[in-house]
């Protein structure tokens, strides 16, 4: 009976344990289910109105991007003046430029190399110093490399074919490109120069020299060993505009009539035959007045004429020895 007992009580405890651990395995399944299905936490209910009043500069709120710095905008004024050429990487700097015109002739490039070395050491007055390049006669590379260490400027422009090819002279049938000069209306005033020329002295008489009402600075020229009423337009002075340039192109394609074998500058002249004034010989010394007309040019002393233009003999072509000895060893001598 006693054993029947402790078999009994020995059973109950049994029961009871396993029914404790299904209960306790039950509450356990409970918490798990309930932890998984739960949203993670992200962070602690903060008062955020007290942190921002306190710290407002290091509070960022979720969803939102910190506020940029502003940028003030700056307007650049628009160029209301045209530069006319090709290449959109001319850019000038000044408002008085002085052009020559090049061709892939590369004699002419070692003349306006030493024109443009020239100018830079005899004159004060800031200017651009510009290269018209023919876009059907680009330089090389080399060349420009050259150039531009003078202190050249490109500016790329289209060729113009003259009225009549025939009649024109053949060395002289690119030269109609100049009209373009016309165009460059984003200068106050542009001195031209053919790549035949040198400066002895300082340009800035010439930049601002008064025309006197007229359209075109230039001075006279010599044709059959004898002065003409015509002007040399190896030198010109001139304020550009776009209205007169276009002018300049609708004459040219008008039948008008001039001295075609001397291409542009026979066209100038017939166009600005009474609207020119004369800038003196000092500014256009044309080496066929040292043969031809020689005792007018001994009346001047070789250091007061401020540019020499090689019409007779190209100055890379000079010799000493030669007819135009003294006047070449001036542009043979220089740098």
């Amino acid at each position: 009976m006693v054993q029947m007992t402790r078999r009994n009580s020995r059973e109950t405890s049994r029961v009871t344990r396993l029914v404790i651990f299904v209960i306790v395995g039950f509450f356990l399944l409970l918490f798990a289910l309930d932890f998984f299905n739960s949203p993670p936490v992200v962070g602690t209910n903060y008062d955020l109105a007290a942190i921002k009043a306190k710290t407002s500069e290091e509070i960022v709120v979720k969803g939102t991007k910190p506020e940029e710095p502003s940028v003030v905008a700056v307007s650049i004024p628009e160029k209301s003046k045209s530069h006319h050429c090709l290449n959109e990487d001319f850019e000038p700097q000044n408002p008085v430029g002085v052009w020559t015109m090049l061709n892939d002739n590369s004699a002419y490039v070692n003349g306006a190399l030493k024109l443009g070395r020239a100018i830079k050491a005899r004159t004060i007055t800031p200017v651009d110093l510009v290269v018209m390049e023919l876009q059907s006669k680009p330089l090389t590379e080399s060349q420009w490399k050259d150039l531009t260490e003078v202190g050249f400027h490109k500016c790329m422009v289209s060729s113009i074919p003259p009225p009549d090819v025939g009649k024109t002279r053949k060395d002289l049938r690119e030269k109609f490109a100049v009209l373009h000069v016309w165009a460059m209306e984003i200068y106050d005033r542009v001195l031209f120069l053919d790549a035949d020329t040198f400066v002895q002295n300082s340009l800035d008489p010439l930049i601002s020299i008064d025309l006197q009402g007229k359209s075109l600075g230039v001075t006279k020229d010599i044709r059959e060993r004898k002065w003409v009423q015509t002007f040399n337009s190896g030198v010109m002075v001139l304020k550009p505009s776009m209205a007169e340039h276009e002018r300049l192109l609708k004459l040219l394609r008008s039948g008008i009539k001039f001295d075609f074998i001397m291409s542009d500058q026979g066209f100038l002249n017939e166009v600005y035959k009474d609207d020119w004034h004369e800038i003196g010989f000092v500014n256009n010394a044309n080496l066929a007045l040292y043969r031809f007309q020689r005792t007018f040019w001994d009346q001047h002393k070789l250091e007061d004429i401020n540019i020499i233009h090689y019409t007779m003999s190209k100055p890379w072509k000079c010799s000493s020895k030669g007819p135009y000895g003294p006047i070449c060893d001036v542009w043979i001598n220089a740098k």
